[in-house]
């Protein structure tokens, strides 16, 4: 079976990517995962730490601490209600995760070492320092480890060399994708496979992939966050930071032919030509495009833009934000 062409779109935080899964999903010959965030490659004991503990991070120890700390990420996102990827993947999430591990794994045995020691409860912790005290003020012992505690409370380790590791993340993304739901769609999207950041190091974990980075006006999201959402990730209580905050995230743009930035403003104020873009970009054919307004409607979003016209409260800020992050406003509005 021929593995769908991957897109996926990304932003920065509240900017509006969703988008391009909501219009694509319009389309007859793309599969959209819809608006769920797929973010087990770039988070916290993800993909992308685990390449860095295998690849970049080399040794006897650390490197079983990064696996240990994958599994445990997998078996968590296995079994969330919340985020459930096994929904997404047909049973399969755990299953295809745990074949991966077995591929990049060269050996494995049952152990420890002291970060697990710092890791582990307080019960945990009392029993190993009472034994080593045991063994070292009472017993005299020079050496030799914590035999005790290690037959309670071993666990497995783990050592990679990292060997085509890069390979293996593709052929694990290829098995995921081919257990989906994709009805054998010639292109499936994902929303925030991969962050706005770095790109070029997640590229590595896909055969292909088509990036889309979606951006909006700030002063748009300084009021959205104010008025609306009042998510405590953006730090728009203190308005120099939130201008702050704006301009370091966008600092580094990413030059790669697989890679596009867009602004969420032009899905509706040029609607036409930007559904253009984004299929002459993606190699989608625009005559698929059966089902438009279906799942993105311009006349609906356009509530959210522009949005000092509806909070007049925040037109002092706005004008500081426009003056200071001039060259990231949406200059149609």
């Amino acid at each position: 079976m021929k593995v769908p062409k991957v897109i996926t779109c990304t932003g920065y935080g509240g900017t509006g990517s969703s988008v391009i899964s909501d219009l694509l999903g319009e389309f007859s010959n793309v599969s959209s995962m819809g608006n769920f965030e797929f973010r087990f490659i770039q988070d916290p004991n993800g993909i992308r730490d685990l390449d860095y503990g295998i690849n970049e991070n080399n040794n006897r120890l650390t490197t079983s601490y990064h696996i240990n700390n994958f599994i445990a990420y997998i078996n968590y996102l296995s079994k969330s209600k919340v985020y459930n990827y096994e929904s997404f993947f047909n049973g399969q999430f755990k299953s295809i995760s745990d074949k991966f591990i077995n591929n990049i794994v060269d050996i494995k045995w049952d152990g420890f070492w002291h970060q697990d020691i710092i890791d582990s409860s307080f019960f945990r912790k009392f029993i190993y320092y009472s034994e080593r005290i045991i063994q070292k003020k009472i017993l005299r012992m020079k050496e030799g480890g914590a035999n005790f505690y290690g037959s309670l409370f071993n666990k497995k380790m783990y050592y990679s060399s990292g060997k085509n590791f890069h390979q293996h993340v593709k052929n694990y993304m290829n098995e995921l994708i081919l257990s989906s739901n994709n009805n054998n769609k010639d292109f499936v999207v994902f929303d925030q496979i991969i962050p706005s950041d770095n790109v070029d190091k997640y590229t590595n974990y896909f055969n292909e992939i088509k990036v889309i980075i979606v951006d909006r006006d700030p002063r748009d999201l300084y009021i959205l966050n104010k008025a609306l959402w009042k998510e405590k990730w953006i730090p728009s209580d203190n308005l120099d930071t939130y201008i702050e905050w704006f301009q370091l995230l966008r600092k580094n743009k990413t030059e790669h032919e697989n890679v596009i930035y867009l602004q969420f403003e032009d899905f509706i104020y040029n609607y036409d030509s930007t559904i253009r873009t984004v299929c002459d970009f993606c190699n989608i054919d625009i005559a698929n495009h059966q089902w438009k307004n279906k799942y993105f409607d311009p006349s609906v979003s356009i509530k959210n833009t522009n949005l000092i016209e509806r909070f007049p409260q925040f037109r002092d800020d706005a004008n500081i934000i426009k003056n200071r992050l001039m060259q990231f406003c949406y200059h149609q509005y």
